[in-house]
């Protein structure tokens, strides 16, 4: 009887608490991928007269329909050059970028994401700098990539 008692409490413990450990295993690893390309785009070199405010990055569902996992790191930075020139020079290390000028803390096509800093009114022009990635299947193949869109963010 103690044997039987002993699998059940296994048992027990492999279908309540494994999925658990899982699925935080899943939330840490997708954030840890948005994590990775904010910290690519703040370590990338700034174009001259540009200086580097505030940094982001996000892992959810953010925009479209259906369901998966999207990852995005963004930079605020406040410059002098033109948005094209911006966008030239993140262009040649990144894939997808995209740049925006910046007249508030918040990403305006994303809800609930903005920057910590203070963009203030006058002179200085503000423009965020967001990278779009999914080389999951590259990073870590296609199994594991679709045991990361179990997390709820992607639905």
């Amino acid at each position: 009887m103690k044997i039987v008692k002993r699998i059940f409490i296994i048992l027990l413990i492999v279908m309540f608490v494994l999925p658990i450990i899982s699925y935080i295993g899943i939330v840490v690893t997708n954030n840890s991928i948005a994590e990775k390309i904010k910290k690519d785009l703040v370590s990338y070199e700034l174009p001259t007269n540009t200086k580097l405010v505030d940094s982001v990055s996000v892992a959810a569902k953010l925009i479209g329909s259906g369901n998966g996992m999207q990852y995005m790191g963004a930079i605020l930075v406040d410059s002098d050059l033109s948005i094209e020139a911006l966008k030239e020079h993140y262009s040649s290390q990144f894939d997808y970028i995209e740049v925006n000028e910046q007249k508030t803390v918040n990403l305006d096509f994303i809800q609930n994401v903005s920057f910590n800093a203070n963009i203030e009114a006058g002179d200085t022009t503000y423009y965020s700098i967001i990278c779009w990635d999914d080389d999951r299947k590259e990073m870590f193949g296609d199994f594991i990539s679709e045991l990361l869109d179990f997390d709820i963010r992607g639905h």
